[in-house]
Formats: structure tokens, C-alpha cells, sequence
């Protein structure tokens, strides 16, 4: 495997020169007289590609970090750590969590990376279950792996949930399997391979041993384990305390309620425009704005919202060219957006 890992660096190397009502609960974990017994899955595999927009498909990007996230987290004591494969080959999600369940699975933790319909999205973010204390575990481990990949520059799309369409289930596969069996597991979403935001990320072999390192870091903190040399003690770091729902979970499939723009200032000499924007949702945080300057027939890359605040003020060179108009749309945690009212620039 490690010729695999150096024939793909240099790989990705000559490419990166050519291209681009509940009550909280602690989080259980197992028993500190036994081991913690961690399972990764390096996500697709064989003829399942997973994401190809890059000359790399995503199933070599995955397996790659999966070994460096083995690799360090066999460093800490009182771990045992397993892959799902660790050879090219297709395998059902239903074998993967049938793997965790053999080896008596404390979590299995799922790798990606991802990509967008249209290319503008950004980020990285974590599924986990819907359901229970499999929920509370799984939003506490996905919290450790945003705030380790925050670290590293990357935008945070947060914790999401997805039903299936029967409404009574999971959407993904491997959360679906491995909560029939009792097991916690999350899917992380490193980074979006189609934007020019994340793609440095990928193009990188430190990179890439960093997401595995920091992959490793988010596991170690979340099971509070001791580094064998002794260097890194996370006995007594607390993860994220998270509620237990009394029902499941759903995402969100609505878009903002409410957005507006309203233009602060407005310089028309420098052709530049203060404008206060706010939205509302009642289900899920704002996440970005995008703005057009031509009644909507284009519009600008997706940009951050401020977390956890209703308001943003945001300055915008028009430029020369534009009709006199600003739209604004909002987005929220699950991509659905509302259009703001237009504002007529003096």
C-alpha cells in the first residue's frame, strides 16, 4: 500500500502541474479497559469510482487519506484501527457495515470528497445519522472533524442529516447499514474537488497527509486517547455534549423565508455599494450570498455568510457595465436559496 500511496502523489503531482424536546447526554464511548475499536472506510472503490470531475477519481483520493488516518491514529494507545479494503476493488455499503459489525465496531467514520450539479459549492461538511443517541454521537465526532478542517482554511458546510424518500429511514447507504446494526458512523466530506476554494487541497500531497492527520486528530479528541509517546493527552478534553432527539431528524427542504437588500451607501464615482443584507430561516443557519448586478441573468461566486447572525453588512465594486441593479440571494445549510428584492442604484 505504500507504493500505491507514492505512485499516487506522483500522480497527483504531475497533474497539480498541468491542471488545477431532549435532554443532553455525555457521549458514550467504550470502555477504557478495553480498546476503542475504530473503523475507516475509504469511500467507492473498483469500478465505483465515486467523484471523476479530476483526472484522479475520488475512490484514490479516499483510500489514500484513509491510510494516512490509520497510520496516526495507530500512534495513540488503546486503539485498534481497521480498514473496510484496503485493495481496488468495488464493495457493497451492506458488506462495509457487516466489516465494522465483525470486528465489533465502536464507530466507523466513511471518507469523501465532494462535488456540486453546478460547481459553485464549496466547503466541507459531515452526514450522520438521524436517529437517537446514534445522532448525539455522530454530531459530536462530525463537530471534531469541522473544527480540525476550519483549522486547516476550509469553509464549514456543517452537520446535516438526510431522510430517504420513505421518510422512515437514513438516504445514505452506509449510515443506513451500519445504524441497523447499532453501529455510529458519519460520512465526511473533506473538501469539493470541482472549486477553485478546495482544489488546492487535493492537488497537494501535504494536503492530503494533513486530512488524514487531522481525520486521525478529530478521532483521538472525540474518544479521548493518549498518544504511545505520551505527547498528545486527550483523557481529559470533553466533546461536544449533544441532546438526544425525541424524534428523527430531518433536513431541511425549504428555502430562507425571508431575504432583503438594503442599499447603506452607494459610491457612484468608484462604483461601489454598501448594502445590509438579512435573511431568515426557521430550520437551518444561513450559509452564503451571491449577488447580480444584471436582473439576475449572472451571478457572483458564492460567498460566506457570517454564522449565526441574521445580518451582514458586505461592500461590492459594481464595476462599469452593469444595468443600476443589485439582487442578492441567500443560502442556507442545505443549498435552498431565496432572491432578495432589487435595489436601484442611483
Amino acid at each position: 500500500m505504500k507504493k500505491f500511496i507514492k505512485k499516487t502523489i506522483s500522480v497527483i503531482l504531475s497533474i497539480a502541474v498541468l491542471t488545477v424536546p431532549v435532554s443532553a447526554v455525555p457521549v458514550e464511548t467504550a470502555s477504557a479497559a478495553e480498546p476503542i475499536v475504530v473503523v475507516i472506510d475509504p469511500g467507492h472503490g473498483g469500478s465505483n469510482l465515486g467523484t471523476d470531475y479530476l483526472p484522479i477519481p475520488e475512490k484514490v483520493y479516499t483510500m489514500v487519506v484513509a491510510q494516512y488516518m490509520k497510520e496516526e491514529l495507530e500512534k495513540f494507545q488503546n486503539v485498534e484501527v481497521y480498514l473496510t479494503h484496503t485493495e481496488d476493488v468495488k464493495m457493497d455499503l451492506d458488506e462495509r457495515a457487516a466489516f465494522a459489525q465483525g470486528v465489533d465496531a465502536d464507530f466507523l467514520f466513511s471518507l469523501h470528497f465532494n462535488m456540486s450539479l453546478s460547481h459553485t459549492l464549496y466547503g466541507s461538511e459531515v452526514w450522520i445519522p438521524s436517529t437517537g443517541q446514534l445522532y448525539s454521537q455522530g454530531y459530536s465526532a462530525a463537530n471534531e472533524f469541522l473544527t480540525q478542517f476550519e483549522e486547516m482554511g476550509l469553509f464549514n458546510r456543517g452537520i446535516k442529516t438526510r431522510i430517504g424518500s420513505n421518510g422512515n429511514s437514513d438516504y445514505y447507504g452506509i449510515i443506513r447499514e451500519c445504524s441497523i446494526r447499532s453501529i455510529p458512523a458519519v460520512i465526511v466530506e473533506h473538501c469539493h474537488v470541482d472549486n477553485i476554494n478546495d482544489t488546492p487541497y487535493i492537488q497537494s500531497p501535504e494536503k492530503l497527509r494533513e486530512f488524514g492527520v487531522r481525520d486521525a486528530q478529530a478521532v483521538a479528541r472525540y474518544f479521548g486517547l493518549v498518544s504511545k509517546d505520551k505527547t498528545k493527552d486527550y483523557s481529559n478534553y470533553a466533546p461536544l455534549a449533544v441532546p438526544v432527539p425525541a424524534s428523527r431528524v430531518h433536513n431541511d427542504t425549504t428555502a430562507p423565508v425571508y431575504v432583503s437588500a438594503n442599499l447603506l451607501k452607494y459610491d457612484q464615482t468608484g462604483k461601489t455599494a454598501t448594502v445590509e443584507l438579512t435573511a431568515l430561516d426557521a430550520e437551518s443557519p444561513i450559509q452564503y450570498y451571491a449577488y447580480s448586478c444584471d436582473n439576475g441573468l449572472t451571478w457572483s461566486a458564492l460567498q460566506p455568510w457570517a454564522k449565526g447572525s441574521p445580518t451582514v453588512t458586505v461592500s461590492l465594486n459594481i464595476g462599469y457595465g452593469s444595468n443600476n441593479t443589485l439582487i442578492f440571494k441567500a443560502y442556507n445549510l442545505y443549498d435552498m436559496s431565496t432572491q432578495s428584492n432589487v435595489i436601484q442604484l442611483p
